[in-house]
């Protein structure tokens, strides 16, 4: 017999190539948040009582407020784990710990989604948590997805993964 980890109660959203599109919006000095993004998010956070974390690495500059304000998505996240104001970056084992500590929820029920396969997959992964790659072109040559991990080309495709879960 063979358990089914529970679905993931809280998501840990990475921002960069994740949610953001790739050009900068300069009247507020960021990329801005992908509207089907916002969309998807939406929908997890208002239809399937997901808790989201913003996890993301940072620059000083980068506060991701103004974009997700300007997105209308800004009181979805109840929590934002930002690098440089914490003053520690994802890969450091110390960014994932504070992230199960803000989820609030044991790290199986945790879902990490990110761009980048090492510190949005594969760190997840070692710290427990559950992840999913965002990339619209799949794999690059050379890597492969870790045992337990999910890939999906964009974020508007979660709440269906979701509900697989």
């Amino acid at each position: 017999m063979t358990c089914n980890p529970p679905a993931p109660t809280c998501l840990a959203i990475d921002y960069g190539s994740t949610i953001s599109t790739r050009s900068i919006d300069h009247l507020i000095g960021q990329k801005a948040v992908d509207p089907d993004a916002a969309a998807a998010l939406r929908t997890l956070h208002d239809d399937h009582g997901q808790r989201i974390i913003l996890a993301s690495n940072t620059q000083p500059h980068e506060t991701r407020w103004p974009a997700l304000q300007k997105a209308g998505i800004d009181d979805l996240f109840s929590v934002a784990l930002l690098s440089y104001p914490l003053g520690v970056r994802k890969p450091d084992p110390v960014f994932y710990r504070l992230v199960l500590a803000a989820a609030g929820a044991p790290p199986e029920q945790v879902l990490f989604v990110g761009d980048n396969l090492q510190a949005d997959v594969v760190a997840p992964l070692i710290h427990g948590m559950r992840a999913v790659l965002v990339r619209p072109q799949g794999l690059r040559q050379g890597e492969t997805l870790p045992d337990g991990a999910l890939l999906i080309e964009h974020v508007r495709d979660l709440p269906a993964l979701l509900e697989t879960m």
